[in-house]
């Protein structure tokens, strides 16, 4: 992640910020040589301007691994593992143009459009956090998400240094769809993969069960009509509700299900036309 901030901050950053000199709110206006204060917070304005979309959502290659920048699914999970970053990075610049905040609930990833929302929770404590990607990253073999301080630290994971996780995408700013590259990505290392998709291993004491999310809406009117039309399909599957608050907003989604394993509800997607659904992991 260290080496692509660099890069994107001397190529990308002076095409599409070269109207106004950024101000780094870290250091005093004017110093140099500044050691940065780490120990408040100094939040950062999230941006979400045209010129950075496009710079952000480009293909990129860094040693010698290309990456494509995705636009993902409200209700997507990956699976994977994540490190965090700190202190020797605090009020450095982000691959965006922001400014580092070790402080700030924030994190890094590869392909997801900056400003995606992010559920992180660590799969050895079930502690769970909410993150906003600002930065590209990390680098580094098998790992999925680069965490700021905070983040981890409330997922218990500062001192191990890494932890098996799941992510969530919660939201994400639409308009970085616009500048979404139409090549296919080229992969030279192992892809991650949704966790729907992965081979997974059932346990005895808890099997794992599939289910179809259908919508992810902030109406919940919508929501419980959609639960009443599917309450029974196939006289077998129902419909339920399930709810998640973040950022003072309520998301409702609608869930149908169970099914033993990913095919039969990928199949089950195929044979009802069930537009924009996808396969989740219960």
């Amino acid at each position: 992640m260290k080496l692509l901030t660099l890069l994107l901050s001397s190529l990308l950053i002076p095409f599409f910020f070269s109207a106004c000199a950024l101000y780094n709110p870290f250091m005093p206006y004017g110093a140099q040589d500044v050691t940065y204060d780490t120990s408040t917070p100094c939040p950062t304005e999230p941006i979400k301007t045209k010129a950075m979309y496009r710079a952000t959502m480009k293909p990129y290659t860094v040693a010698g691994v290309r990456y494509c920048p995705i636009v993902p699914k409200v209700g997507q999970i990956f699976k994977g593992t994540a490190s965090w970053y700190g202190p020797n990075f605090h009020g450095n610049q982000t691959s965006n143009g922001e400014y580092y905040d070790m402080h700030a609930a924030t994190a890094a990833h590869k392909t997801l459009p900056i400003n995606t929302l992010l559920e992180v929770t660590n799969l050895e404590n079930g502690l769970s956090t909410i993150v906003r990607v600002n930065d590209r990253g990390p680098f580094v073999k098998n790992r999925i998400i680069d965490l700021s301080h905070q983040a981890a630290q409330e997922i218990d994971m500062i001192k191990k240094g890494t932890a098996k996780v799941t992510i969530e995408v919660l939201d994400f700013d639409a308009s970085a769809s616009a500048y979404k590259h139409k090549e296919a990505p080229i992969w030279k290392k192992k892809r991650i993969t949704p966790v729907a998709q992965a081979s997974t291993t059932q346990s005895a004491n808890h099997p794992l069960v599939y289910k179809v999310q259908i919508v992810s809406t902030q109406s919940q009117e919508k929501a419980k009509a959609l639960v009443q039309k599917y309450a029974i399909i196939d006289e077998k599957y129902s419909a339920s509700l399930k709810t998640k608050t973040f950022w003072q907003r309520t998301y409702y989604k609608v869930l149908i299900g169970d099914f033993k394993n990913a095919d039969k509800a990928q199949n089950f997607i195929a044979e009802h036309y069930f537009d924009g659904a996808f396969v989740v992991k219960d």
